[in-house]
C-alpha cells in the first residue's frame, strides 16, 4: 500500500511547481521573518517552498495581478483596515475569479472575526489563530490546503485533456467527413465518363464485324471495370475506417448473380487458357437477401487473384454451397486455382491492410494491397468471415461465409419467367451519352423508351401516366430525381422508380429511397443487373429492396 501512495504522489506531483510559491500576507514584519524561518524547513512530499512576502493586502493584491502560480496564501485579517485580509479572499474570489489558489487566513484578534463565521462565509481552507499557530499545526493546515492545490490542479489537466481529445476528435472527425466527401466526390466524378465507356463497349460488343474487334472490346471492358473496382474499393476503405460503412439489402437471384460476375473475368480467362468454371449447390435458394453488390466486391478480389496468380493454362474455380443456420442461409463462396499459391507464415497477414503475399507480388503482379483487407472487413460488417488455404506451388482456396435471409416465394412465382418486351420505360437523365446508351440497350430489348433531360419535362409531358417503369438519374438540371420522385409520389404514381446514379454515398443511397424509389443502381449501369430488377419488380410487382 505504501508503494502504491508513493507511485499516486509521483504521478500527480508533476502537476506541482518547483519549489512551491507560498505568499505570506501580514503588517508584522516579526510574523514574516519567523514564518519564512519555520516554512525553510517544510517539506510537501519532498518539493520545497518558495515564501514570498506582501505587508498589506494591497501588495498582496499586485503580487497575485502579475504572478498565476501562487499555491497558498497566509494571510492576516487585520492589516491597513480591519477587515483588509477578508476583503483581499473576495477580491480573489469574485473579482479575480481564482478558484485555484488555497487561502490560510491567520490573525492575531480572533474575536473581531469570530471563526465559524469567517469559514462560513469566506471560501478559505483554514482559519488559524496566531496565539495557537504552532509549527505543526501550520504544517497540517499547510500540508491540506497544498493537496486540494494539487487536486485542483490535477483535475484541471485532466478536465484540460478532455477538452483537447474531444477538439481531436472533431477535428478528426471532420477531417474524416472531408476525405469521406472528397472520395465520393471523386468518385462520382469518375463513375459517369466510365458510364459512358462501358456503355458504348456494350453496344459496340454487339455491333462488332470481326472477332478481332470483338476481343478488343472485350479487353476495354475488363479494363474498365478494374478501373471500377479499385475505385470502390478506395471508397469502401474510407468508409470502413470512418466507421460509415452501410449496407443496402436487397433480394437476388444467387444464380444470375454470379453469372454476371463471373462474366467481368469470362474472357480474360479464356484468353489466358484458363479453365473457368463454376458451381452452385442444389441446396442453395435461388432468391436472397443481403447487399449483393458488397458480397460481388469479395467474389471480384479473389477472382482477380486467382486470375493473377494462375498461369496459362491452370484452372479456376468458383463454387456456392451452404446451409440453414437457424432462420438463415449461411451463404459459402469459395474460389479455388492451382495458380501460385502462398508460403504459410504468410497466410497469417494477407487479410491485413496494404500486405501481399511477397514482397515481390506488387511489383510482378501488381495490385494495391486493399483487396484482402477489404474482403475481411465487408465480411465481418455483413457478420461473416472470410479464410484462406494454400500452398506454395499448388494453389490457393478462398471462401467467404455470410448468413442471409431468404426470399420466400411461390412455387408459380419461381418458375415464372417475366418478359421485359413491351415494357414502356420513362427515362430522366440529362448525359446525352448515357441517353443514347439506355435508348439502345432498352429498344434491343423489345422495350420502348421515353427518355427526357430532367424530371420537369417528364412531369409537363405526363409520360408517367402510360409507363410500366421509370429510370431516374438523381442529379439533373431544372428538377432533379429525387424531387422529381417526391413529387410522383405525392401524385399517387406507384410505378416502380429506379434510380441511376453516380452519387454511391450512403447518404445519397438513403434520400433515394427516403424519396419513394424503389431500387438503386450505381453508374456506371450494369446493364444485365438493370435487366434483372425490370423482371423482379415486373414479376413480384413490389421492390425488392429491404
Amino acid at each position: 500500500m505504501r508503494n502504491k501512495g508513493m507511485n499516486s504522489a509521483v504521478q500527480f506531483n508533476q502537476f506541482l511547481p518547483s519549489p512551491i510559491p507560498v505568499l505570506v500576507v501580514d503588517d508584522d514584519q516579526s510574523v514574516l521573518d519567523v514564518t519564512r524561518l519555520v516554512l525553510s524547513r517544510f517539506r510537501f512530499e519532498g518539493i520545497p517552498i518558495s515564501v514570498i512576502e506582501a505587508s498589506s493586502a494591497a501588495a498582496a493584491r499586485q503580487i497575485l495581478a502579475a504572478r498565476e502560480d501562487i499555491a497558498v496564501i497566509l494571510l492576516d485579517v487585520v492589516m491597513e483596515q480591519d477587515d483588509a485580509g477578508l476583503v483581499l479572499v473576495e477580491h480573489i474570489r469574485k473579482v479575480s475569479n481564482n478558484q485555484r489558489i488555497r487561502i490560510i487566513l491567520r490573525t492575531g484578534q480572533a474575536g473581531f472575526a469570530p471563526e465559524y463565521r469567517v469559514v462560513q462565509n469566506y471560501d478559505i481552507n483554514d482559519y488559524l489563530a496566531k496565539s495557537d499557530s504552532t509549527q505543526e499545526r501550520l504544517f497540517v493546515s499547510l500540508t491540506t490546503a497544498l493537496r486540494g492545490y494539487r487536486d485542483i490542479l490535477t483535475a484541471e489537466y485532466f478536465a484540460g485533456r478532455v477538452v483537447q481529445v474531444e477538439q481531436e476528435r472533431e477535428v478528426a472527425a471532420k477531417a474524416s467527413q472531408a476525405k469521406t466527401q472528397f472520395l465520393a466526390h471523386m468518385s462520382h466524378e469518375i463513375r459517369n465518363p466510365l458510364s459512358g465507356i462501358i456503355g458504348i463497349v456494350e453496344l459496340l460488343e454487339g455491333d462488332s464485324d470481326t472477332e478481332a474487334k470483338a476481343s478488343l472490346l472485350k479487353d476495354l471492358s475488363f479494363t474498365v471495370q478494374a478501373l471500377l473496382a479499385v475505385v470502390d474499393d478506395v471508397l469502401d476503405v474510407a468508409k470502413i475506417e470512418a466507421g460509415k460503412l452501410q449496407l443496402h439489402e436487397e433480394g437476388f437471384n444467387i444464380r444470375d448473380w454470379l453469372q454476371r460476375s463471373m462474366a467481368i473475368f469470362s474472357a480474360n480467362m479464356q484468353r489466358k487458357e484458363i479453365e473457368f468454371t463454376h458451381i452452385v449447390a442444389d441446396e442453395v435458394p435461388d432468391l436472397l437477401i443481403g447487399d449483393a453488390a458488397r458480397i460481388q466486391q469479395i467474389l471480384i478480389n479473389f477472382l482477380s487473384n486467382a486470375y493473377k496468380f494462375t498461369n496459362r493454362g491452370g484452372m479456376v474455380n468458383v463454387s456456392v454451397s451452404g446451409c440453414k443456420a437457424e432462420e438463415r442461409f449461411l451463404l459459402r463462396i469459395c474460389v479455388e486455382d492451382d495458380g501460385a499459391g502462398i508460403e504459410s507464415n504468410r497466410l497469417g497477414e494477407i487479410f491485413n491492410a496494404y500486405e501481399q503475399g511477397s514482397s515481390s507480388t506488387s511489383k510482378n503482379y501488381g495490385g494495391t494491397g486493399l483487396g484482402l483487407s477489404l474482403c475481411r472487413n465487408l465480411a465481418e460488417v455483413m457478420h461473416g468471415s472470410v479464410g484462406v488455404v494454400s500452398e506454395p506451388e499448388r494453389g490457393s482456396r478462398f471462401w467467404v461465409e455470410i448468413p442471409l435471409s431468404v426470399v420466400n416465394v411461390t412455387p408459380a412465382q419461381a418458375a415464372e419467367v417475366v418478359d421485359t418486351k413491351g415494357l414502356t420505360v420513362v427515362v430522366c437523365e440529362d448525359d446525352a451519352t448515357n441517353q443514347k446508351i439506355l435508348r439502345v440497350i432498352l429498344t434491343r430489348q423489345g422495350m420502348t423508351p421515353h427518355i427526357f433531360d430532367n424530371g420537369q419535362d417528364m412531369l409537363d409531358s405526363g409520360a408517367w401516366r402510360e409507363a410500366d417503369v421509370i429510370l431516374m438519374d438523381c442529379h439533373m438540371p431544372v428538377l432533379g430525381g429525387i424531387e422529381t420522385t417526391e413529387l410522383l409520389r405525392e401524385m399517387g404514381c406507384s410505378l416502380p422508380i429506379l434510380a441511376l446514379t453516380a452519387g454511391v454515398s450512403d447518404s445519397e443511397r438513403q434520400r433515394c429511397f427516403d424519396a419513394g424509389m424503389d431500387s438503386v443502381l450505381a453508374k456506371p449501369v450494369d446493364f444485365r443487373l438493370l435487366d434483372e430488377r425490370l423482371r423482379a419488380h415486373a414479376r413480384l410487382g413490389r421492390k425488392l429492396e429491404q
